[in-house]
């Protein structure tokens, strides 16, 4: 059997929801009759809680997503990752805890649900009678809340044995756009790779050229965007990575006060660090190296 490339690969779906405690915005809300709401307006809806909770439930959601995207490349379906599957473990565990922190947050929200609703209800004592019918039970309000994941392998859909001619056909035709979607995803994961890389080396190379001041951090993030490469990059892309591993060993033991009037430190880095931007910035040879890695792949 041949070798899948993707079998170094896995893909992944985050999920969060809260409640979203809204509700349809109504003529008579407004104390008007539905025909004398203009054609041109279309009702919004109503908030049934202050904006504030939705913020935090919104903050903590991007914080698992922007983890999950940090750690991950882009997938060919939306709101879909792929991740090397050696890094899933990891992931899962750091999962869990983003996890931990928006269930607890839920729960206080539903612990402090009737206080809510007491809050609103003296704000709006006018119309109260229109919201609460929205509101749901604390029982019903705590499963509107979730945070959960699911991962799959990534491989072509299976045709059964003496399946319909026509069926065959479908699948075999299926089979190829989702092998050529798989094909363009390799070719965007390295470029997606590369592009931080190259944000973080010129952002270097910059401050040195400059004469602005390079803090510890700005070298931390050097060594932690090298990390980073090497951990995600599957695909072979030696160019980049051995250009990135000279420059980490040429700041490491570098700290901002080596480099405040050492000029020729600073050129020797600033040179290094254009020589990453240039072999990861260089795109012609993109094709290559997914090249290399796509020649394994196989979904039958």
């Amino acid at each position: 059997m041949k070798s899948n490339g993707f079998e170094e690969m896995v893909a992944i779906q985050l999920n969060t929801r809260s409640w979203p405690g809204q509700a349809k915005l109504s003529a008579e809300d407004l104390g008007l009759q539905d025909d004398e709401v203009p054609e041109i307006f279309r009702l919004g809806n109503k908030r049934l809680y202050p904006d504030e909770w939705r913020q935090v439930f919104g903050q903590l959601g991007n914080r698992a997503r922007n983890y999950l995207n940090d750690n991950s490349y882009p997938f060919v379906m939306e709101y879909v990752r792929a991740i090397p599957k050696r890094n899933l473990a990891r992931v899962m565990e750091r999962l869990e805890d983003l996890k931990a922190d928006y269930l607890a947050k839920a729960e206080e929200f539903v612990e402090r649900y009737e206080a809510i609703k007491d809050e609103w209800r003296g704000k709006y004592p006018d119309i109260w009678h229109r919201l609460a019918p929205h509101y749901p039970t604390c029982s019903q309000l705590r499963r509107k809340f979730d945070f959960f994941w699911t991962v799959f392998e990534i491989k072509g859909a299976e045709v059964k044995e003496g399946s319909a001619p026509e069926i065959v056909a479908a699948y075999e035709q299926a089979r190829a756009e989702l092998e050529t979607r798989y094909q363009e995803m390799v070719e965007e994961a390295v470029v997606y790779l590369r592009k931080k890389v190259v944000e973080t080396v010129q952002n270097l190379s910059a401050r040195l050229k400059e004469g602005r001041i390079v803090r510890n951090d700005t070298l931390e993030s050097v060594r932690r965007v090298e990390d980073w490469f090497k951990d995600m990059n599957i695909f072979g892309d030696l160019q980049v990575e051995e250009s990135l591993t000279q420059l980490r060993a040429a700041i490491n033991g570098t700290d901002y006060e080596d480099l405040k009037d050492n000029e020729a430190l600073k050129q020797q880095l600033a040179g290094l660090a254009d020589q990453v931007a240039a072999a990861a910035g260089k795109l012609d040879d993109v094709s290559v190296v997914s090249g290399n890695y796509k020649r394994f792949i196989d979904l039958n």
